[in-house]
């Protein structure tokens, strides 16, 4: 299972972002219990610079829990300094 974050970034936060996502968010994510993945991707075809992170947990009560944390809401307040338009999804699927 994925928890799926599509975001655009901020003029002149790209750097910013990619500084947190390595150093603050990956960090983060992989320590709680039931993650199993945190990839980064990066797309600049459509004319503005965006990030895909693509967050892997066993199941959706770890996601839930994590989801909850004081923890998370903290990342995601310093996420949204870098960023705009942030979608998020759960996708079940196999790859």
């Amino acid at each position: 299972m994925y928890f799926t974050v599509r975001c655009d970034i901020l003029p002149g936060k790209e750097e910013d972002l990619d500084r947190f996502l390595a150093e603050r968010a990956r960090p983060f994510w992989l320590s709680q219990p039931g993650v199993k993945g945190f990839h980064v991707y990066v797309d600049t075809l459509v004319g503005y610079p965006e990030r895909t992170i693509m967050i892997e947990v066993v199941d959706l009560a770890s996601l839930q829990r994590i989801l909850g944390s004081d923890g998370r809401k903290q990342i995601r307040k310093e996420f949204m300094t870098c960023t705009t338009g942030a979608q998020s999804q759960i996708q079940d699927m196999l790859i």
